[in-house]
């Protein structure tokens, strides 16, 4: 457990903030949770305020209901990255894809709402999470899949993000889509991607006894 935590700081530090503040909401209430949710949310009202605050708090808080769905992720993605990206390039891809998404995502709605196909309301929806860094993260972590799946595995999680944000062109949607290439984009340049491959199955195998 103690090597877990020191080889991906940030990644406990992270779920540990998502605890607090996820608990935070459930003690507030239902309609307290989505006051605190909407005054930290990256809405087209709140990036035209007050852009910078709202860009790194939305990414602390989680929809207020459970934060323990989200461990599997942080186990199976947001520390494996961590570990082989380093913490300081783990930080910078997953605030790019973060920022970068979310710009995208809202661009999108602000064109939707100008051309009447989204209700105006939408400026101030509620639009917090962690699915951008996330997906960014993902991206940037393909890269380290072997070379023998890698481009199919990259295809084929584009793909799917790709045909989701067709069927259902919100900005949540366009911006998971955003992320994950923007991870993508910096995965041909990670880190000892062929010396250290993802998953890492080598580590799940059983020990030879000697």
């Amino acid at each position: 457990m103690v090597r877990a935590v020191g080889s991906a700081p940030l990644t406990v530090a992270w779920l540990a903030i998502l605890v607090a503040t996820t608990r935070r909401q459930q003690a507030a209430g239902r309609r307290g949770s989505k006051r605190i949710q909407r005054e930290h949310s990256t809405n087209l009202q709140k990036l035209s305020t007050e852009p910078s605050r709202v860009l790194v708090t939305s990414a602390f808080y989680l929809d207020g209901r459970s934060w323990w769905p989200y461990v599997p992720v942080f186990a199976g993605v947001v520390a494996p990255a961590e570990r082989r990206l380093g913490s300081l390039r783990w930080l910078l891809v997953g605030a790019l894809a973060h920022v970068g998404a979310t710009y995208v995502g809202q661009g999108h709605l602000l064109a939707r709402i100008r051309r009447g196909s989204a209700p105006r309301r939408l400026v101030n929806a509620r639009d917090v999470g962690v699915s951008y860094v996330v997906l960014g993260l993902a991206g940037a972590l393909s890269g380290y899949v072997p070379r023998a799946w890698r481009t199919r595995t990259q295809l084929v999680v584009g793909g799917a993000l790709a045909v989701n944000a067709a069927a259902r062109p919100t900005a949540t949607e366009v911006g998971h889509l955003s992320a994950f290439a923007i991870g993508l984009a910096v995965s041909p340049w990670v880190p000892d991607r062929d010396a250290r491959p993802y998953p890492d199955l080598a580590s799940l195998s059983p020990r030879e006894q000697t």
